[in-house]
Protein backbone atom coordinates (compact mmCIF):
# COMPACT_ATOMS: atom_id res chain seq x y z
CA UNK A 1 0.00 0.00 0.00
CA UNK A 2 1.49 3.20 -1.03
CA UNK A 3 1.29 5.96 1.42
CA UNK A 4 1.33 9.47 -0.15
CA UNK A 5 2.98 12.25 1.73
CA UNK A 6 0.77 15.82 2.73
CA UNK A 7 3.00 17.71 0.35
CA UNK A 8 1.98 15.43 -2.82
CA UNK A 9 -1.70 16.12 -1.56
CA UNK A 10 -1.25 19.55 -1.34
CA UNK A 11 0.48 19.85 -5.00
CA UNK A 12 -2.45 17.60 -6.27
CA UNK A 13 -5.05 19.90 -4.83
CA UNK A 14 -2.79 23.19 -6.63
CA UNK A 15 -3.01 21.33 -10.00
CA UNK A 16 -6.71 20.51 -10.18
CA UNK A 17 -6.97 24.47 -8.83
CA UNK A 18 -5.29 25.42 -12.12
CA UNK A 19 -6.65 23.05 -14.20
CA UNK A 20 -10.04 24.08 -12.98
CA UNK A 21 -9.37 28.07 -13.84
CA UNK A 22 -7.47 26.89 -17.05
CA UNK A 23 -11.02 25.60 -18.23
CA UNK A 24 -12.98 28.55 -17.27
CA UNK A 25 -10.51 31.09 -19.21
CA UNK A 26 -10.67 28.30 -21.89
CA UNK A 27 -14.15 28.57 -22.33
CA UNK A 28 -14.65 32.47 -21.75
CA UNK A 29 -12.59 33.00 -24.46
CA UNK A 30 -14.22 30.35 -27.25
CA UNK A 31 -17.93 32.00 -25.73
CA UNK A 32 -16.25 35.18 -27.14
CA UNK A 33 -14.66 34.10 -29.83
CA UNK A 34 -18.30 33.12 -30.93
CA UNK A 35 -20.34 35.90 -29.85
CA UNK A 36 -18.06 38.34 -31.24
CA UNK A 37 -18.36 35.74 -34.26
CA UNK A 38 -21.58 35.50 -34.36
CA UNK A 39 -21.82 39.39 -34.08
CA UNK A 40 -19.20 40.58 -36.82
CA UNK A 41 -21.63 38.05 -39.33
CA UNK A 42 -24.85 39.58 -38.37
CA UNK A 43 -23.01 42.81 -38.83
CA UNK A 44 -21.77 41.66 -42.38
CA UNK A 45 -24.97 40.80 -43.36
CA UNK A 46 -26.88 43.51 -42.56
CA UNK A 47 -24.41 45.67 -44.41
CA UNK A 48 -24.59 43.63 -47.47
CA UNK A 49 -28.61 43.74 -47.32
CA UNK A 50 -28.23 47.64 -46.68
CA UNK A 51 -25.58 47.94 -49.86
CA UNK A 52 -28.20 45.58 -51.80
CA UNK A 53 -31.19 47.80 -51.44
CA UNK A 54 -29.23 50.81 -51.84
CA UNK A 55 -28.15 49.28 -55.31
CA UNK A 56 -31.71 48.37 -56.09
CA UNK A 57 -33.05 52.09 -55.26
CA UNK A 58 -30.02 53.66 -57.39
CA UNK A 59 -30.91 50.87 -60.18
CA UNK A 60 -34.85 51.90 -59.71
CA UNK A 61 -34.07 55.52 -60.43
CA UNK A 62 -32.28 55.10 -63.44
CA UNK A 63 -34.96 52.94 -64.49
CA UNK A 64 -37.57 55.20 -63.67
CA UNK A 65 -35.88 58.00 -65.16
CA UNK A 66 -35.82 55.91 -68.59
CA UNK A 67 -39.45 55.01 -67.87
CA UNK A 68 -40.42 58.57 -67.42
CA UNK A 69 -38.41 59.98 -71.20
CA UNK A 70 -41.10 57.14 -72.69
CA UNK A 71 -43.86 58.98 -71.67
CA UNK A 72 -42.02 62.53 -72.92
CA UNK A 73 -41.37 60.61 -75.81
CA UNK A 74 -44.97 59.18 -76.74
CA UNK A 75 -46.38 62.85 -75.64
CA UNK A 76 -43.91 64.30 -78.10
CA UNK A 77 -44.39 62.05 -81.29
CA UNK A 78 -48.07 63.19 -80.86
CA UNK A 79 -47.02 66.67 -81.08
CA UNK A 80 -44.59 65.93 -83.77
CA UNK A 81 -47.06 64.63 -86.08
CA UNK A 82 -49.19 67.91 -85.75
CA UNK A 83 -46.50 70.21 -86.46
CA UNK A 84 -45.25 67.75 -89.49
CA UNK A 85 -49.44 68.42 -90.76
CA UNK A 86 -49.43 72.56 -89.92
CA UNK A 87 -46.10 72.89 -91.35
CA UNK A 88 -47.31 71.20 -95.15
CA UNK A 89 -49.95 73.51 -94.70
CA UNK A 90 -49.90 77.31 -96.12
CA UNK A 91 -50.74 79.45 -92.93
CA UNK A 92 -53.04 81.84 -95.27
CA UNK A 93 -55.19 79.01 -95.50
CA UNK A 94 -54.96 77.83 -91.95
CA UNK A 95 -56.38 81.03 -90.58
CA UNK A 96 -59.27 80.15 -92.86
CA UNK A 97 -60.14 77.26 -89.96
CA UNK A 98 -62.29 78.03 -86.94
CA UNK A 99 -59.59 80.40 -84.51
CA UNK A 100 -60.37 77.99 -81.30
CA UNK A 101 -59.82 74.38 -83.49
CA UNK A 102 -56.68 76.18 -84.79
CA UNK A 103 -55.39 77.13 -81.49
CA UNK A 104 -56.05 73.95 -80.41
CA UNK A 105 -54.05 72.55 -82.46
CA UNK A 106 -50.70 74.54 -82.58
CA UNK A 107 -51.03 74.75 -78.84
CA UNK A 108 -50.77 70.93 -79.21
CA UNK A 109 -48.49 70.76 -81.38
CA UNK A 110 -45.40 73.01 -79.69
CA UNK A 111 -46.14 71.79 -76.14
CA UNK A 112 -43.43 70.41 -74.28
CA UNK A 113 -42.48 68.60 -70.64
CA UNK A 114 -39.78 69.16 -68.65
CA UNK A 115 -37.59 66.23 -67.72
CA UNK A 116 -36.61 65.66 -64.25
CA UNK A 117 -35.69 63.03 -61.63
CA UNK A 118 -35.68 62.35 -57.86
CA UNK A 119 -32.24 63.18 -56.72
CA UNK A 120 -32.57 60.90 -53.42
CA UNK A 121 -30.85 57.50 -54.83
CA UNK A 122 -28.23 59.72 -56.24
CA UNK A 123 -27.24 61.52 -52.89
CA UNK A 124 -27.38 57.72 -50.95
CA UNK A 125 -24.68 55.98 -53.82
CA UNK A 126 -22.76 58.97 -53.56
CA UNK A 127 -22.76 58.94 -49.54
CA UNK A 128 -22.11 55.13 -49.45
CA UNK A 129 -19.47 55.84 -52.33
CA UNK A 130 -16.44 54.51 -49.80
CA UNK A 131 -18.04 51.58 -49.37
CA UNK A 132 -18.35 50.35 -52.75
CA UNK A 133 -15.05 51.16 -53.03
CA UNK A 134 -13.91 48.96 -49.99
CA UNK A 135 -15.61 45.93 -51.20
CA UNK A 136 -13.77 46.51 -55.01
CA UNK A 137 -17.12 47.29 -56.94
CA UNK A 138 -15.40 49.76 -58.95
CA UNK A 139 -17.38 48.99 -62.64
CA UNK A 140 -20.61 49.38 -60.83
CA UNK A 141 -19.22 53.02 -59.49
CA UNK A 142 -18.01 53.50 -62.84
CA UNK A 143 -21.45 52.84 -64.22
CA UNK A 144 -23.65 54.13 -61.84
CA UNK A 145 -21.81 57.37 -61.88
CA UNK A 146 -21.95 57.39 -65.64
CA UNK A 147 -25.65 56.93 -65.35
CA UNK A 148 -26.41 60.13 -63.15
CA UNK A 149 -23.61 62.42 -64.88
CA UNK A 150 -25.74 61.53 -68.40
CA UNK A 151 -29.60 61.77 -66.58
CA UNK A 152 -27.78 65.34 -65.11
CA UNK A 153 -27.03 66.29 -69.19
CA UNK A 154 -30.35 65.28 -70.56
CA UNK A 155 -32.27 67.00 -67.86
CA UNK A 156 -30.17 70.15 -68.38
CA UNK A 157 -29.65 70.02 -72.54
CA UNK A 158 -33.37 69.04 -72.97
CA UNK A 159 -35.06 71.69 -70.29
CA UNK A 160 -33.38 74.28 -71.91
CA UNK A 161 -34.30 73.77 -75.09
CA UNK A 162 -37.92 73.85 -73.53
CA UNK A 163 -37.16 76.99 -71.83
CA UNK A 164 -35.53 78.60 -75.27
CA UNK A 165 -38.53 77.71 -77.25
CA UNK A 166 -41.10 79.09 -74.75
CA UNK A 167 -39.33 82.59 -74.69
CA UNK A 168 -40.14 82.44 -78.81
CA UNK A 169 -43.78 81.63 -77.99
CA UNK A 170 -43.78 84.46 -74.87
CA UNK A 171 -41.63 87.41 -77.32
CA UNK A 172 -44.09 86.89 -79.59
CA UNK A 173 -47.62 86.53 -77.64
CA UNK A 174 -46.08 89.35 -75.09
CA UNK A 175 -45.51 91.65 -78.30
CA UNK A 176 -48.31 90.52 -81.13
CA UNK A 177 -48.76 93.89 -82.91
CA UNK A 178 -44.63 93.34 -84.06
CA UNK A 179 -45.72 90.05 -85.80
CA UNK A 180 -48.10 89.49 -89.08
CA UNK A 181 -50.42 86.87 -88.43
CA UNK A 182 -54.56 87.16 -87.81
CA UNK A 183 -54.29 85.07 -84.68
CA UNK A 184 -51.41 84.78 -81.75
CA UNK A 185 -51.14 80.97 -83.08
CA UNK A 186 -50.67 81.97 -86.68
CA UNK A 187 -48.23 84.71 -85.60
CA UNK A 188 -46.05 81.88 -84.13
CA UNK A 189 -46.96 79.88 -87.46
CA UNK A 190 -45.53 82.62 -89.40
CA UNK A 191 -42.37 83.46 -87.43
CA UNK A 192 -39.41 81.58 -88.97
CA UNK A 193 -37.77 80.56 -85.30
CA UNK A 194 -41.10 79.13 -84.44
CA UNK A 195 -41.16 77.15 -87.56
CA UNK A 196 -37.75 75.96 -86.93
CA UNK A 197 -38.91 74.23 -83.59
CA UNK A 198 -41.45 72.44 -84.95
CA UNK A 199 -38.94 71.14 -87.64
CA UNK A 200 -36.28 70.23 -84.96
CA UNK A 201 -38.97 68.46 -82.59
CA UNK A 202 -38.46 65.36 -84.46
CA UNK A 203 -34.83 64.97 -84.29
CA UNK A 204 -35.06 66.08 -80.81
CA UNK A 205 -37.48 63.31 -80.10
CA UNK A 206 -35.14 60.45 -81.49
CA UNK A 207 -31.99 61.83 -79.24
CA UNK A 208 -34.34 61.64 -76.13
CA UNK A 209 -35.23 58.09 -76.89
CA UNK A 210 -31.91 56.55 -78.17
CA UNK A 211 -30.38 57.82 -74.46
CA UNK A 212 -33.53 56.30 -72.84
CA UNK A 213 -32.34 53.24 -74.24
CA UNK A 214 -29.07 53.58 -73.66
CA UNK A 215 -29.55 54.48 -69.85
CA UNK A 216 -31.55 51.16 -69.91
CA UNK A 217 -28.61 49.17 -71.53
CA UNK A 218 -25.90 51.20 -69.05
CA UNK A 219 -28.59 49.83 -65.99
CA UNK A 220 -28.76 46.40 -67.00
CA UNK A 221 -24.15 46.00 -67.14
CA UNK A 222 -24.85 48.06 -63.39
CA UNK A 223 -27.37 44.86 -62.40
CA UNK A 224 -25.02 42.22 -63.68
CA UNK A 225 -21.96 43.80 -62.01
CA UNK A 226 -23.64 43.99 -58.80
CA UNK A 227 -25.33 40.31 -59.52
CA UNK A 228 -29.20 41.40 -59.35
CA UNK A 229 -31.69 40.12 -62.13
CA UNK A 230 -34.00 42.33 -64.37
CA UNK A 231 -36.61 40.62 -62.43
CA UNK A 232 -35.84 41.45 -58.95
CA UNK A 233 -35.40 45.11 -59.80
CA UNK A 234 -38.77 44.89 -61.17
CA UNK A 235 -40.12 43.15 -58.15
CA UNK A 236 -38.44 46.35 -55.97
CA UNK A 237 -40.33 48.81 -58.25
CA UNK A 238 -43.66 47.29 -58.00
CA UNK A 239 -43.51 47.53 -54.64
CA UNK A 240 -41.64 51.05 -53.53
CA UNK A 241 -44.00 52.89 -55.81
CA UNK A 242 -47.04 50.77 -54.30
CA UNK A 243 -49.58 53.16 -52.89
CA UNK A 244 -49.55 52.82 -49.17
CA UNK A 245 -53.17 53.09 -47.84
CA UNK A 246 -54.36 53.77 -44.22
CA UNK A 247 -57.64 54.16 -42.72
CA UNK A 248 -57.51 58.05 -42.47
CA UNK A 249 -58.25 60.14 -45.38
CA UNK A 250 -56.01 62.08 -47.23
CA UNK A 251 -55.84 66.53 -46.00
CA UNK A 252 -58.21 68.03 -48.67
CA UNK A 253 -56.24 71.43 -49.93
CA UNK A 254 -59.79 73.56 -49.53
CA UNK A 255 -60.38 72.50 -46.06
CA UNK A 256 -57.06 74.54 -44.83
CA UNK A 257 -57.79 77.84 -46.59
CA UNK A 258 -60.48 79.95 -44.49
CA UNK A 259 -62.06 83.92 -45.36
CA UNK A 260 -59.30 86.32 -45.64
CA UNK A 261 -59.25 88.32 -41.74
CA UNK A 262 -61.00 91.38 -42.01
CA UNK A 263 -59.97 94.50 -40.16
CA UNK A 264 -62.89 95.38 -38.16
CA UNK A 265 -62.77 91.85 -36.49
CA UNK A 266 -59.51 92.14 -35.53
CA UNK A 267 -60.08 92.67 -31.75
CA UNK A 268 -56.62 92.75 -30.47
CA UNK A 269 -55.64 95.54 -32.58
CA UNK A 270 -58.36 97.72 -31.44
CA UNK A 271 -55.70 99.84 -28.67
CA UNK A 272 -53.52 100.51 -32.47
CA UNK A 273 -56.74 101.67 -34.38
CA UNK A 274 -57.87 104.11 -31.32
CA UNK A 275 -54.19 105.16 -31.32
CA UNK A 276 -54.16 105.94 -35.03
CA UNK A 277 -57.55 107.64 -34.61
CA UNK A 278 -56.46 110.13 -32.18
CA UNK A 279 -53.51 111.11 -34.16
CA UNK A 280 -55.66 111.85 -36.76
CA UNK A 281 -58.07 113.89 -34.50
CA UNK A 282 -55.07 116.05 -33.89
CA UNK A 283 -53.95 116.76 -37.47
CA UNK A 284 -57.02 118.13 -38.88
Amino acid sequence: MKIELPQSIELKKHAGFWKQIGMIIIGTTISLVLTIGASMALELRERANDRRLSALMVMGTIEDFANGIDEIVVQQQHCDSICAWLLSVPVDELELMPKETLQDLVIDAVSNSFVSFDKAAENIFSNNLETWKNLGNFQFISNVGDCFTRMHSIEDYWNNRVKEEEKIFDDISGNPEQYPGKHICTKWLRNDNVRQTMVMKHNWICWLHYQAELMRYTNKQNMSVIGISEKELKEFMEEYHKEIVIKEQAPVSDDFYTPILKPENLYTLEIYQKQLDSLKMLHR
